[in-house]
């Protein structure tokens, strides 16, 4: 009978940008922590979050662990360059996650990576013998064509992911608002057309998750699924704003 090793106890939590993920892989560099932990791996849970721009966010990563009896956890920031924020703004908002679920779980912040790393020789590294890649070769451009033409819309509306608003549960979010404004086929096309970018960090941290409505100059703070159903629909769709959600008014 094969034996079960049990479950993990510690955790490691791998934090990084969106950007980071799609050009070394945080999945990839997972496996190969494992691989470096060689034994050590089997007695502790690898996970992943992201800062910015997509999920799943930080908050996400830790609920999990702590419904699978996770007692301690490692966050170590991937980032390089670490953004200098972090050391501001995260110890805080764990600890606010922590008290506000009631767990037990340890939360431990590590050193980022960068300090452990010596660039001039990173730099040396990917220094090619041949010179590298001529971009004499490749073919002038400044763009596509496509890129010079502006979409008809009426609207533009600007989602913040950022580091604080990612935090307080800013990605699915973004994604119920999207859901929600495919009931209103107006706004998908012509000239009603709401164009929806997400965005780094609109500054008013405290008062996120954010967006913002042009040019209507409107932000709207603090949203939940049910204020963005109302902005959505009497707002975007009914042109009138939902003034209980409102935090600014640019010019007002």
């Amino acid at each position: 009978m094969t034996d079960v090793p049990p479950p993990a106890r510690t955790a490691i939590v791998l934090y990084g940008r969106a950007a980071f993920a799609q050009a070394q892989s945080l999945a990839r560099l997972a496996e190969e922590v494992r691989q470096v932990l060689g034994p050590l791996a089997a007695e502790r849970r690898i996970a992943i979050a992201f800062s910015d721009l997509t999920g799943p966010s930080l908050p996400e990563v830790l609920d999990q662990l702590a419904a699978e009896g996770i007692a301690e956890a490692d966050i170590v920031t991937c980032m390089v360059p670490a953004d200098p924020s972090l050391s501001t703004w995260l110890p805080g908002a764990l600890s606010h996650w922590r008290a506000a679920r009631a767990v037990t779980m340890t939360v431990r912040l590590s050193p980022p990576v960068e300090t452990a790393l010596d660039m001039a020789r990173a730099v040396a590294a990917v220094l090619r013998p041949d010179g590298g890649g001529d971009v004499a070769a490749a073919t002038p451009s400044l763009g596509k064509p496509g890129w010079s033409k502006i979409p008809e819309h009426g609207r533009q509306l600007f989602f913040c992911v950022g580091a604080r608003c990612l935090h307080r549960a800013a990605e699915p979010l973004y994604q119920h608002l999207r859901a929600r404004m495919k009931r209103h086929r107006a706004l998908a096309s012509g000239p009603r057309r709401v164009m929806c970018a997400r965005s780094s960090c609109l500054y008013p941290c405290n008062l996120g998750p954010l967006m913002t409505v042009h040019p209507d100059g409107v932000w709207y703070g603090g949203l939940t699924p049910e204020r963005i159903d109302r902005i959505v629909d009497e707002h975007l769709a009914g042109d009138s704003p939902v003034v209980e959600c409102v935090v600014h008014v640019t010019g007002g």
